[in-house]
């Protein structure tokens, strides 16, 4: 059988992304291992004081570019695939309204009635099997992939580049209670100030490292990221973790999902075999 040139682009498509999102893993980690920041502590005149993290190097912007391109051949990955499906399901290329063919990503029963528009063609076992893997069916949508790709993928298209920042992944150490009060981790995305930490110091001691030790893990994520309720402790997390976790995540996923609905559409005789 003659391969199918919208599967192989499918395919080729995911295989990209793959590629982007290990190219971004190795940027990143070549920025972090260059230690681009330095730890500065001060303390005023009334004892308030601040631990900062200050930049000697900008984040790389390729680094927000190859994120784009991930994002953009995973979802186009997806679009393909379903065209491929939606052809091998037909036996016929044009398929049966090609123009509105788009892989479903519904966050709630109303989006996936509006999208169900779209697959309209399809035979009934290949939509109930995309709607099965629809991101408000999850137990935990926060930590769904394609909700995740989604919503990234619809920013970078739509509006710019993901913005990325520098964040305190973990911090670690010890400080003296008697003179360190008051001790608070700022959480998050670093600003332009670059605080990590505040205090307030009793005293006049030296700030040794037996008064107040502190170390920081620093990583890169995109400022906006959504934090969800964790899966085990049901603390709200980063989903999957770290960013280039998240799209090596967001990777398999897809390719998954795309592998079924292909052999789906290949052998019907599954979907009876899954609802028996």
């Amino acid at each position: 059988m003659k391969p199918l040139r919208e599967l192989s682009l499918s395919q080729l498509r995911i295989s990209r992304a793959q590629e982007n999102i290990k190219e971004f893993a190795q940027l990143l980690s070549e920025y972090l291992e260059n230690r681009p920041a330095r730890i500065r502590v001060n303390v005023d005149t009334q004892g308030h004081g601040t631990i900062r993290v200050e930049r000697r190097e900008p984040i790389p912007g390729q680094l927000s570019i190859l994120l784009g391109e991930a994002l953009q051949n995973l979802r186009a990955g997806l679009d393909n695939c379903l065209y491929a499906v939606a052809i091998i399901d037909s036996g016929t290329n044009p398929p049966p309204g090609d123009s509105q063919l788009q892989w479903p990503i519904a966050l709630s029963p109303k989006e996936w009635t509006a999208n169900k528009k779209r697959l309209q063609y399809l035979s009934p076992h290949l939509i109930e099997a995309l709607h099965r893997i629809q991101p408000f069916q999850a137990e935990n949508p926060g930590w769904n992939s394609l909700r995740i790709l989604h919503d990234l993928a619809r920013i970078d298209r739509h509006r710019a580049a993901h913005e990325l920042a520098m964040r305190p992944e973990k911090v670690k150490g010890s400080y003296d209670k008697k003179i360190i009060h008051d001790l608070k981790i700022i959480e998050g995305p670093l600003d332009d100030e670059g605080i990590v930490v505040t205090f307030t110091r009793f005293g006049h001691d030296e700030l040794t490292p037996k008064i107040l030790d502190l170390q920081f893990e620093l990583d890169i994520d995109v400022r906006d990221v959504e934090t969800a309720p964790h899966f085990v402790t049901g603390m709200p997390s980063r989903p999957w973790g770290s960013l280039d976790k998240r799209l090596k995540v967001m990777c398999v996923a897809v390719e998954s999902y795309a592998d079924g609905l292909v052999e789906l559409a290949r052998n019907p005789d599954l979907a009876r075999v899954d609802q028996a």
